[in-house]
């Protein structure tokens, strides 16, 4: 039964390499519990497995069946959009960064990695059915008797069927057409000068018109949504080597000041002590 999946191991420490987790909310609201987010340390996958919702994903909108699965990296701003207050549940699966290399495999991270931003994103039921969803009730299994090689080994199978689709996925439907451009031409040039006005005649549209829209879309200001990215590009960069004057530079920050400053209001806490071993 899928109410006997364990809740357990959610704790983003990665204590066995990976997260894997069950949770039921019994009346979901859109609230800021599912508001938009990222996870910049893991890899997500979420298993679909009831409810009336919708994923939405840097602009574009996948509708959500039994055993949908969706995937996101890095960066790539999420949330779900519940359409009534049904019963939701689903598998969730955090994978770190580092995951592939410690375990030899990093030809599996492709699938995550050779998509468009917000693109490729739901692998539907029908693939799903075949193999992909027994191998995670198995992980589950696995992690409930204690067998957390065999677990990983299972998870393993799981990403190189992942790997391996070769079939169409389900094409999302952008909410805006021109945000969703407009989306990934921010991503694509984080570090360059991205003053409204400067997107709205890049754009060819009315500044306040998509500001509006901007924020209808992604539930962000289109500055916040940027700083936020840019802040994800400089924690990235620190985390290879470069110092936080360097990499909030090179992440588009105009000054150190305003990158501190950003980071304290986003995060609530120093980018000195968030970086201390």
């Amino acid at each position: 039964m899928v109410d006997e999946i364990i809740n357990a191991f959610y704790d983003r420490e990665f204590h066995y390499g990976y997260d894997y987790v069950y949770t039921i909310d019994y009346a979901p609201l859109n609230n800021d519990e599912f508001q938009l987010h990222n996870h910049d340390d893991c890899y997500e996958i979420v298993l679909f497995l009831t409810g009336n919702a919708e994923f939405h994903i840097e602009g574009n909108i996948y509708r959500s069946h039994p055993h949908d699965i969706y995937i996101a990296r890095p960066l790539e701003m999420h949330h779900n959009y519940f359409l009534s207050s049904e019963k939701y549940s689903r598998v969730v699966i955090h994978i770190p960064l580092v995951f592939f290399k410690d375990n030899d495999c990093e030809e599996l991270e492709e699938v995550f990695l050779n998509r468009s931003l917000g693109k490729d994103c739901q692998i539907p039921a029908r693939i799903v059915d075949r193999e992909m969803y027994r191998l995670i009730m198995k992980i589950n299994r696995y992690l409930k008797d204690g067998a957390y090689k065999i677990a990983k080994c299972v998870l393993l199978e799981f990403l190189y069927l992942l790997n391996q689709v070769q079939e169409p996925l389900t094409a999302p439907v952008a909410a805006d057409e021109q945000i969703n451009n407009l989306l990934l031409y921010i991503n694509e040039n984080l570090t360059a000068d991205l003053a409204l006005d400067k997107l709205s005649a890049q754009f060819f549209i009315n500044k306040y018109h998509m500001c509006r829209v901007f924020k209808k879309v992604t539930g962000h200001t289109i500055n916040r949504y940027i700083n936020y990215k840019r802040l994800l590009l400089a924690r990235e960069l620190h985390g290879r080597g470069q110092t936080l004057l360097e990499a909030s530079g090179n992440a588009g920050f105009n000054s150190y000041s305003h990158f501190y400053r950003m980071y304290r209001k986003t995060f609530a806490n120093s980018p000195l002590k968030d970086t201390l071993p």
